[in-house]
């Protein structure tokens, strides 16, 4: 009888280990072919990456990344520097939650749900995490022709189409998606075609154009000081 108990306590204990682990197998969803890292990889890059969620909201910064979910929440990337930053807001404009991470690279996302799956590109790992700032699961993307198909029609994709509304990220003034690789407005179109700007980073666009600007100009104007006083030089000694 206790061989009968001990059999049936493995069999279930089994089974509860088997569903369980394929419970994590289909906890993410995403567009990316995917191989799976061991505990110790993703505990290592958790660590490194270093996610922290945040509650109020950060000025705003031009636009890396964005993706709209099902029920119109709108997450962004903003095109900072050091530590990144996400912000998720509603159709109307409005601050939800947020997240900053450290990468020191491209980074692109995507939702899944109500969950946000962070993409960073220089690793080539996904973090999946939840609205609390929870880490689901980290993913290890493979390197094939769909998945850079994926990110370039969908990750960098500037435009998303929810029901019957469509949401786009783009440059105003337009002249500056000659000039840099970042966007200033999300920019809201429903079925009548009314449009309306939801997120405007115009004023720090311009300000960090015109300061691109200074400093080319400068290391420009240093480089021709630099070749004349050198064929001047030249020149005095024939």
């Amino acid at each position: 009888m206790k061989m009968k108990r001990s059999c049936l306590f493995l069999l279930f204990t089994f089974i509860f280990v088997l569903f369980t682990n394929m419970m994590t197998v289909e906890a993410v969803h995403t567009g990316f072919q995917t191989d799976y890292m061991t505990n110790e990889d993703k505990n290592t890059f958790i660590s490194n990456v270093n996610i922290s969620p945040i509650d109020q909201e950060p000025a705003k910064n031009t636009i890396k990344c964005f993706d709209v979910n099902n029920n119109h929440l709108i997450a962004i990337g903003q095109n900072a520097s050091e530590r990144k930053t996400i912000c998720v807001y509603s159709n109307e404009g409005v601050f939800q939650y947020g997240y900053t991470f450290r990468c020191n690279g491209d980074f692109g996302i995507e939702w899944d749900g109500e969950n946000l799956n962070i993409y960073f590109v220089r690793s080539d790992v996904i973090v999946s995490v939840t609205p609390g700032g929870e880490v689901l699961d980290v993913l290890e993307v493979q390197n094939t022709i769909d998945n850079n198909s994926y990110v370039n029609h969908f990750i960098h994709s500037t435009k998303r189409v929810i029901d019957d509304t469509e949401y786009v990220i783009e440059n105003n003034p337009r002249i500056f998606d000659w000039v840099t690789a970042s966007y200033s407005q999300v920019v809201v179109k429903d079925e009548t075609g009314s449009e309306t700007t939801i997120y405007d980073a115009a004023s720090v666009q311009v300000f960090n154009v015109i300061v691109t600007f200074i400093i080319v100009f400068g290391f420009v104007a240093v480089a021709v000081s630099v070749i004349v006083g050198q064929l001047i030089r030249i020149k005095r000694k024939n």
